[in-house]
């Protein structure tokens, strides 16, 4: 019939758009996919978009920073595709992965086809162009948890996707934070900040900011008494830092230990003022550390591993058990509201940084610091937040950086 013959045409038709969209794909690929990425520090970061010096102004750094940009990051969509294509069991044929790999695909075709930026004008346009990708990207996180999540996989083969979600996450990581910091740079200066690097970043303000943001997210979600904090060692600490990252991680940390303490003590005392979490921040010679102690009632050492694991989402804070939302939120078309594109939560809608322990490790680890845990069963929790004082330490990326990961893998 003539509706069986239009219906074959379309199909025709669109398995030729396919074809052809896979051409290219592999001829993009080809090009930028042997090529290895380029790691920064986060001095890096700060003295080069610094233009409050002798020999350099507002446009002459945007520029150089979006050159960087344009010719950064189609090498950097280029392996995160090649990874994606190259998952087992079935995955990369997913249809949630395939729409991650179209992301990063259209990514990679805007900007090549972007001529380099030469004249302010052309920068302003690419910094439009990145506030665009930054959005569209947000929900790459869900369309990865969709492909994964169920029982599409079994135990043994999510635990052997650990190693490629800690390199995707760490790259998306890496990716974001180049992105934002760039779009930043455009943004009104703030006194000590350059982009998302804030060279006075005092760690004890950082600890309450994180505190009350995870207190707001958990009486968002439950009825709850909410334990005091007190912070002792160096008040005043300060260090250059994505101070974004440091608040994310924290704020991760002090959910579980808010939950935790309350739900603990809630079933064996409801009466009793709950116990403060303890918070010591400790500067040495080369690391600062800060250490959050709950008397939540840990658990056994046996459950250790599992936090680590990607695949595993507390539901503490989502009372209808369904799927946790995205922990990236949108934003609006202020610059000053890409923090959240960072930090992954909102002040303004209360919500769970619900990606975890995990990815807070691999924030930590992303500039040369580290997390970890001790546990007590039946009294409580100990997590240490490591930050190396200097700020020469290269972003972690696979391939670049292959001895961060050993130690996740």
């Amino acid at each position: 019939s003539v509706q069986r013959l239009m219906s074959s045409l379309m199909s025709s038709r669109e398995q030729v758009q396919r074809d052809a969209r896979n051409l290219r794909l592999q001829k993009l690929l080809k090009q930028y996919g042997a090529k290895p990425m380029t790691p920064y520090s986060i001095d890096q970061m700060y003295e080069f978009g610094h233009y409050d010096v002798p020999g350099r102004n507002r446009s002459t750094t945007l520029l150089a920073a979006a050159q960087f940009v344009h010719e950064e990051l189609p090498v950097r969509c280029a392996h995160l595709i090649q990874d994606l294509l190259s998952l087992p069991f079935g995955l990369s044929q997913n249809s949630a992965i395939q729409e991650v790999v179209d992301l990063f695909h259209t990514t990679i075709q805007e900007i090549v086809s972007f001529n380099r930026p030469k004249a302010s004008k052309d920068e302003r346009k690419l910094r439009e162009m990145i506030k665009n990708m930054l959005r569209r990207h947000r929900n790459i996180v869900t369309h990865m948890r969709s492909a994964l999540a169920g029982d599409l996989l079994s135990s043994e083969e999510k635990l052997a996707l650990q190693p490629f979600l800690d390199r995707f996450y760490a790259m998306r990581i890496g990716n974001r934070t180049m992105l934002a910091h760039y779009v930043d740079l455009g943004a009104e200066t703030k006194k000590g900040w350059v982009g998302l690097i804030n060279d006075e970043c005092n760690v004890p303000d950082v600890v309450k900011n994180a505190y009350n943001i995870a207190t707001m997210v958990c009486t968002h979600h439950h009825k709850m008494k909410v334990p005091e904090i007190s912070i002792v060692g160096d008040t005043k600490c300060q260090i250059r830092y994505v101070e974004a990252h440091l608040e994310y991680i924290l704020t991760e940390i002090f959910h579980n230990a808010i939950y935790s303490t309350w739900k603990y003590h809630s079933e064996k005392s409801p009466k009793r003022p709950l116990p403060e979490i303890k918070v010591v921040v400790a500067s040495g010679k080369t690391d600062i550390t800060i250490a959050v102690s709950d008397q939540g009632g840990g658990f056994g050492r046996s459950h250790l591993d599992s936090i680590w694991t990607h695949l595993h989402f507390p539901d503490a804070c989502f009372t209808d058990k369904k799927s946790p939302v995205d922990s990236e939120v949108s934003f609006g078309e202020n610059e000053s509201e890409l923090s959240p594109l960072i930090n992954g939560y909102s002040r303004n809608a209360p919500r769970l940084p619900v990606n975890g322990l995990p990815v807070c490790r691999l924030y930590a680890r992303h500039f040369g610091g580290d997390l970890s845990i001790q546990v007590m069963e039946n009294y409580g929790t100990d997590v240490f937040v490591t930050i190396p004082k200097r700020g020469d330490h290269p972003e972690a990326l696979p391939g670049n950086n292959d001895e961060d990961f050993s130690a996740i893998e």
